[in-house]
């Protein structure tokens, strides 16, 4: 356990059941402004079709059932601060005005403020942003897709996932998942690759392990070396195919076209 103060922009923990990434700490009033690592679920922005965080149904569930699951799964009530949403839309329109919960969604904005510090996800996620205020349009809403980038869809759509955004007391104790407070999204696979390379030696007389470990990575760094020297190699195929000589070659003739 740790004191959520002392983690980093970035550093991963667990509250409430849910893991969460630090985006900010604010000393000053000791609180931690955290993102859900992963979407808690998919839902519509709101079932009605409707732009307006205020009035929709996805806020109603993260500030209701999910806000007590997470009081269930150990977290405490108090320990979660009101945080006040900029629902200025995209085309930079402010008829939304603000909206203040305890648990909300990243605005498209803090989603470009916090961005290093977000880890991207194998799926699209909404933010609270709309496209526009303008009731012939007042259905479109941003999200965030797999790649980082933000798009738009209409807000009844319920096969995007939802990444709660909270503001805590960075004074409360909670569990980090590595000593380095950063979850490596290799764990597991460094794990499975050590766990072979054991099973394999396991195999060989104990004598041997050193000498084989010593040979192997010595393969490793030439395999390493080759792959350089063949990407720098097509590099100069490809910067001599592509000189300057070629294209005013290409513009002539294209001129005289």
């Amino acid at each position: 356990m740790k004191k959520l103060a002392d983690l980093k922009q970035g550093g991963y923990f667990f509250y409430g059941g849910v893991q969460w990434v630090v985006l900010e700490n604010n000393d000053k009033i000791g609180a931690t402004l955290a993102l859900a690592a992963e979407p808690v679920f998919h839902r519509a922005f709101d079932e009605e079709n409707r732009n307006d965080w205020r009035v929709s149904s996805l806020r109603r569930e993260l500030n209701g059932p999910f806000f007590d699951a997470l009081i269930e799964e150990g977290a405490n009530r108090a320990a979660f601060l009101d945080w006040e949403s900029d629902l200025t839309a995209d085309d930079g329109m402010t008829d939304y005005g603000t909206a203040t919960d305890k648990i909300a969604l990243l605005s498209d904005g803090l989603y470009r403020k916090y961005r290093q510090y977000i880890p991207l996800v194998d799926d699209w996620c909404w933010t609270l942003t709309p496209w526009t205020c303008n009731p012939s349009d007042s259905c479109v809403v941003r999200y965030v897709d797999s790649s980082g980038a933000v798009g738009w869809d209409d807000a009844y759509y319920g096969h995007w996932g939802a990444r709660p955004l909270c503001y805590l007391e960075s004074s409360i104790f909670v569990s980090v998942p590595y000593e380095d407070e950063t979850a490596d999204p290799r764990a597991d696979m460094i794990e499975e690759a050590r766990d072979a390379v054991l099973e394999v030696l396991n195999g060989y007389p104990v004598d041997v392990w050193g000498d084989a470990i010593a040979a192997a990575v010595a393969s490793l760094f030439q395999w390493k070396q080759d792959a350089e020297d063949t990407a720098k190699e097509e590099a100069a195929t490809r910067a001599l195919n592509n000189t300057p000589g070629d294209q005013g070659g290409n513009d002539n003739a294209a001129a005289e076209g």
